[in-house]
């Protein structure tokens, strides 16, 4: 029975890594950010708004990279890593929206939000096949913004967060802003665990040392 106890924990877990390496998954993924992309489509129809669009095509780009991504060599099974990618990747729905923003700052939030998505979008598409949003090794980016930090992408996504809190300003706002911007250095430094398996990446940290602001971090 023991013997039994103890095969039962790898083959879960063997199991469970053979299905997140799959095209089931990266399916999975897309009909995720597919959906998010239909929402935003079907808010366009009812009354046109800018913002609905580039948000609508930053979804329709991260699905479309699920689909073509190439299989990892390796992906984290940390329930810590999948929390802390969930969190961030979604952590939009946790900002309120009922508060108003300070006298002069609805165009400013607009703007961080806009350039957010813009720098989000072109960081994905020059990720291309190398895309994930878990911690995952498929291969190593240098190119484009990632000759200049290691993660641009958390860096859009923390200005687009930014945009929230001047869209919708209230200590709550802040409070979770400060919480998700300690969740995104969690992140990068779950994903450069696996990614330092690999020797390419390790002589990339020799060359670009600061993972979001140059000359700071």
């Amino acid at each position: 029975m023991r013997d039994g106890q103890r095969d039962a924990g790898p083959t879960v877990k063997s199991t469970l890594e053979r299905w997140v390496k799959s095209f089931v998954f990266s399916i999975v993924c897309f009909s995720i950010w597919g959906s998010l992309t239909v929402l935003r489509a079907r808010a366009l129809t009812h009354a046109f708004d800018w913002m609905e669009l580039v948000w609508l095509v930053y979804n329709a780009t991260v699905a479309a990279l699920f689909l073509i991504r190439r299989r990892p060599s390796i992906v984290s099974l940390e329930p810590e890593h999948w929390l802390v990618a969930l969190l961030t990747s979604f952590s939009g729905l946790f900002f309120e929206k009922n508060s108003a923003g300070l006298p002069g700052t609805e165009s400013v939030a607009d703007g961080l939000i806009f350039v957010g998505l813009a720098g989000a979008g072109s960081t994905a598409l020059a990720l291309g096949r190398n895309y994930d949003f878990l911690p995952a090794l498929r291969g190593v980016t240098t190119g484009w913004l990632y000759g200049v930090v290691r993660h641009p992408m958390y860096v859009f996504s923390i200005l687009i967060r930014l945009g929230y809190v001047a869209k919708h300003a209230s200590i709550f706002n802040v409070g979770v802003f400060g919480v998700m911007v300690w969740l995104y250095g969690c992140r990068a430094l779950f994903e450069e665990r696996i990614l330092s398996q690999d020797q390419t990446y390790n002589q990339y940290v020799g060359r670009v040392r600061y993972r979001f602001l140059p000359g700071l971090y």
